[in-house]
């Protein structure tokens, strides 16, 4: 009995034997989209958070509140914006990691409203282009970021899209 005990205790609290992930998503309500369109969808559908058809400096504010797991919502942490990628959208860490450096803009290693500028909008068009460019031509174009298993796929997925296929109904 109390062998059964401390392997419910290991899984659970530890994350061994690779369940840790399962239990993760399990407690954090992650479901993300099986398709890279769905992907970038969820992106627009949370940056687009007034609904208004344009994703802007405002809306962008609201959402990195949704990055917030240490409250403190000023800031968000790396592994914040890595959790928040992997658990909502379902990219990998190393895809999540590289987000993170592309926000990161003065590499204070936070992102801070500061990060994003000036003022910005982008049609909800333009976001989801922007979404298919970036994944495709600066992530899946260095071989290797070819090599995690899930870049692996979800880069030969953004491999047989078109801009034109990027739509969200």
């Amino acid at each position: 009995m109390l062998a059964l005990r401390l392997a419910v205790f290991a899984l659970l609290f530890c994350g061994t034997c690779g369940f840790s992930r399962y239990w993760f998503n399990l407690f954090n309500n992650c479901n993300p989209p099986q398709k890279l369109v769905g992907k970038f969808c969820a992106a627009l559908l949370d940056n687009d958070v007034d609904g208004d058809g344009k994703v802007d400096n405002k809306d962008v504010d609201l959402d990195l509140l949704f990055y917030n797991y240490d409250d403190d919502r000023c800031t968000s942490e790396k592994w914040e914006v890595v959790t928040r990628w992997t658990c909502r959208y379902g990219f990998s860490e190393q895809y999540a990691r590289f987000m993170f450096n592309r926000f990161d803009r003065n590499q204070d290693g936070a992102i801070t409203r500061d990060d994003f500028g000036g003022s910005f909008a982008f049609a909800n068009d333009d976001f989801l282009s922007l979404q298919y460019t970036r994944f495709k031509n600066d992530y899946c174009s260095d071989p290797q970021n070819r090599e995690n298993p899930v870049d692996r796929v979800q880069c030969a997925e953004v491999d047989e899209l078109k801009p034109e296929d990027i739509k969200c109904t």
